[in-house]
């Protein structure tokens, strides 16, 4: 069973363009827990959002493509709409049900509102579904190989500063061999100290270590 990941990068959703829900950027876009079309060309979905819920909720409700929204009372951040599905979203899911591929909620909003997307399933129909996907989106493949249940729940480990962090060296290239930055390169663009940053990746190589072992 084989594993892909990709970003769509600025992604267009009228419900959260460019992960924001609110014309001054008071909400924003975390993940879309999960999405279903429906028969009558609507869907129904769960975002993750951050920021001001309560404005960010009169601006979803004030968006004529969205039907309905409710805010849970048992989860932060978490909505659940009911909108006219934009052609993004009903070709992305109506290539996953032809292909028989499984999606891993969540799909998540990148920092530069893109949405990146893990599709599972047979390397051959993996390969089928990218070939598919329309020219006027743009992806960016992030990885591929074969697929572990356990991938996220090693992410699971880590606090949100760490997972920011860890992506961090990992984009500059600091786990590469050789190296194509340093903890003080990390340092610059995370804004702290060498030192801090520097525990801060300890402590994370030893959660995913000691999970491993």
């Amino acid at each position: 069973m084989r594993y892909i990941t990709f970003v769509i990068p600025q992604i267009d959703d009228e419900r959260c363009p460019n992960g924001e829900c609110a014309t001054d950027s008071a909400v924003k876009g975390e993940a879309i827990q999960y999405i279903n079309l429906l028969d009558d060309g609507t869907g129904v979905g769960l975002y993750q959002l951050r920021g001001d819920l309560e404005q960010g909720t009169e601006v979803l409700e004030a968006n004529p493509e969205v039907l309905s929204v409710e805010r849970s009372e048992a989860s932060e951040g978490l909505v659940y709409l009911h909108f006219r599905a934009n052609a993004l979203m009903t070709d992305l899911l109506s290539i996953f049900r032809r292909y028989e591929i499984v999606v891993d909620w969540p799909m998540e909003y990148t920092d530069q509102g893109g949405l990146r997307v893990t599709m599972i399933g047979e390397d051959k129909k993996i390969r089928e579904a990218i070939t598919q996907i329309p020219d006027e989106i743009q992806i960016t493949l992030e990885g591929i190989g074969e697929y572990h249940p356990d991938m996220r729940q090693l992410a699971s480990l880590l606090t949100d500063r760490q997972q920011e962090l860890l992506e961090l060296a990992v984009n500059e290239g600091y786990y590469e061999m050789p190296r194509r930055a340093t903890l003080s390169d990390l340092a610059d663009r995370a804004n702290i100290s060498a030192g801090t940053i520097g525990e801060h990746l300890r402590k994370i190589e030893t959660k995913v270590i000691m999970e491993l072992v």
